[in-house]
């Protein structure tokens, strides 16, 4: 699966009200991207707004600018995604797409492997799914990760995205925090579990980063099992996305050791075959289950 974010033409990332209850974002921006349309058309809106107090999706679709079905697409998307944020005023990164815009094409391709996680995963009994994202000759880990877990967070469970990718950590800069402690803190036991994790803005989502350098860091994770740390977290966690990035196999098997399954991300013509047989050679020696492969670009 490629996946890739734009911010091109298509549908943007807030909406207003097309006559579906339930939403909870603002009400004066459309969910059409009223750039893409001529400088005509825009005129067009305009002058039908002020003619019958349209707003700008009606005004678009009564004058037959936009196919009504795709808008009220654009519209259940938003719905399935519950609160929206401003990454302007939360100081989330515009990276996070699924945050803020439903539509843009990589919230679109995660929503496809949300659904399909979602039937190996069971995020509604009481107990933590755990999910591990490994980089095979890509260093696009980090940005899926936080991406995937929004997304999870919008189903409305709470669940953690995790920053095990301890060569570049990137979290906590992708979700505007600054946490002190973190993942090595679980594996060193340099500080009580709770204070590794941090809320973020995105609702029901709190994230523990990569956390202090330390020494001797193959051996923490081959000691001490991160994911039964995470188990072990007070705060009825429903799932952990955990960013393992484009690390040694050894580390990333170690890292998922105990996991529900890795998910592994590759590139055309830039992942060699041999990286990915040998991790998946050690996950299997962890007995960690590959629960499929995107194809990031």
């Amino acid at each position: 699966m490629k996946l890739r974010s734009s911010t091109g033409r298509g549908l943007a990332s807030s909406s207003v009200d097309f006559g579906m209850p339930g939403t909870s974002r603002r009400t004066d921006s459309p969910l059409i991207d009223i750039d893409s349309l001529s400088a005509e058309d825009r005129d067009r809106i305009a002058r039908y707004q002020a003619r019958t107090g349209a707003s700008v999706d009606a005004a678009a679709v009564d004058l037959g600018l936009v196919d009504p079905d795709a808008v009220r697409q654009a519209l259940a998307r938003h719905v399935e995604a519950g609160e929206l944020i401003d990454p302007d005023t939360t100081g989330v990164n515009r990276a996070v797409v699924a945050a803020y815009a439903p539509d843009d094409p990589l919230s679109v391709k995660l929503r496809e492997v949300r659904s399909s996680l979602l039937t190996v995963l069971e995020i509604d009994r009481d107990a933590l799914s755990v999910v591990v994202l490994a980089g095979c000759g890509t260093d696009d880990t980090a940005g899926v990760a936080a991406n995937l877990a929004t997304l999870f967070a919008q189903l409305g469970k709470p669940g953690l995205v995790v920053d095990a990718n301890f060569a570049a950590a990137a979290q906590d800069a992708l979700f505007g925090v600054s946490p002190v402690e973190g993942a090595t803190s679980l594996l060193t036991g340099g500080a009580a579990r709770e204070d590794s994790v941090v809320s973020t803005p995105v609702p029901n989502l709190d994230l523990i980063a990569s956390g202090p350098v330390i020494s001797g860091l193959s051996e923490a994770v081959e000691r001490v099992s991160l994911v039964e740390q995470l188990r072990a977290l007070r705060g009825g966690y429903r799932f952990a996305i955990v960013d393992a990035g484009n690390q040694p196999a050894d580390i990333v098997a170690a890292i998922a050791r105990g996991a529900d399954g890795v998910l592994l991300l590759s590139e055309r013509r830039h992942t060699p075959l041999e990286a990915v047989r040998a991790l998946i050679d050690r996950l299997a020696a962890n007995d960690v289950p590959v629960l499929g492969n995107i194809l990031v670009r």
